[in-house]
């Protein structure tokens, strides 16, 4: 079997690309903002594009190669990601709420240890109490409806633990090797946070319960941080001394630092490092402050960091 060399390899993946983006435009007309939500959402949690195209009910039915093609333009081609995204962020809440994100194996697996034999007024607080032990495991929006219709479901297949013909594969907690998929989830992350952040600083109901809310939310690869005091301060790793509320790393001679201030009721943003970062593209220099607005990315090197006020009124 003969092996492509790297110039090789790099041809075949851009001819890939390029028919991918030629199939893509073809479709374009087709695929509504709903339909981009639901797949790259479905795709980040399920990580298995096949079982996308079973289960994802989109506006009209996607061939596996519609869903591949799509997916790759978003990952690899700029142009149709930007506008892709644009379209997406103009989504409202009451277009997404009703949307319904296919269940992982390992959702159901969770699910499926809640006994066959156990009782409708029971049934609800033990869904909860999953949802709530494995709350990293489950999808963020995940309903106690929802999961009770999977656990029925699962419960009439037999595919429940304590069933006799319960499938031993779908007890057994599984190992993958992700890599691959782990860096594509990571970087649609990377492009999806200001919308995803969005929808997540909306959800108020979150806060409510608690005696003090935060000023804001910052979103920083895949953690979540709550601004209560006001400053933050932020900035690449120097040395052990340097103590920052965001720590970036940094595999690079530059050192960013810099600072989130509330104030009246306002944010700012300052440099106080010596060298310069990026505030919504625009550069901000080294002992240069400007006013925060209610949403903002903040470029540290490689990083990426979401700023989202919290506006409750």
């Amino acid at each position: 079997m003969s092996t492509l060399t790297n110039d090789e390899q790099l041809d075949s993946d851009n001819k890939t690309l390029e028919t991918a983006v030629r199939n893509t435009a073809i479709q374009m007309g087709c695929w509504t903002a709903t339909d981009d939500y639901l797949l790259i959402t479905s795709i980040l949690h399920l990580c298995d594009l096949e079982r996308v195209h079973e289960r994802v009910k989109f506006s009209m039915p996607f061939t596996l190669e519609n869903i591949r093609d799509r997916w790759q333009c978003l990952l690899y081609d700029a142009s149709i990601s930007k506008m892709i995204i644009t379209k997406i962020q103009q989504l409202s809440m009451l277009q997404l709420e009703n949307l319904r994100i296919p269940f992982s194996e390992e959702e159901e697996r969770l699910i499926a240890t809640i006994p066959s034999h156990t009782i409708p007024a029971v049934l609800d607080n033990e869904l909860d109490t999953c949802l709530s032990k494995y709350s990293q495991q489950f999808w963020s929006n995940r309903t106690i409806e929802e999961l009770r219709e999977c656990w029925s479901q699962l419960r009439q297949q037999g595919r429940l633990t304590d069933q006799s013909n319960a499938d031993n594969s779908q007890v057994e907690q599984t190992t993958h090797s992700l890599n691959d998929q782990n860096a594509t989830a990571n970087k649609l992350s990377s492009l999806l946070a200001p919308f995803e952040f969005e929808l997540l600083s909306r959800n108020k109901e979150q806060f409510v319960d608690k005696d003090k809310l935060p000023h804001a939310l910052l979103h920083v690869h895949d953690r979540l941080y709550c601004m209560y005091s006001d400053q933050l301060n932020f900035g690449t790793d120097v040395n052990p001394d340097t103590k920052f509320d965001i720590s970036f790393d940094n595999s690079t001679t530059i050192h960013i630092k810099g600072m989130i201030i509330y104030k009246s009721g306002l944010f700012y943003i300052i440099n106080n490092g010596d060298n310069a970062f990026r505030v919504n593209d625009a550069l901000l220099n080294p002992n240069e402050a400007s006013p925060l607005g209610t949403r903002a990315i903040i470029t540290i090197l490689e990083h990426m960091m979401v700023f989202q006020a919290i506006e409750l009124s």
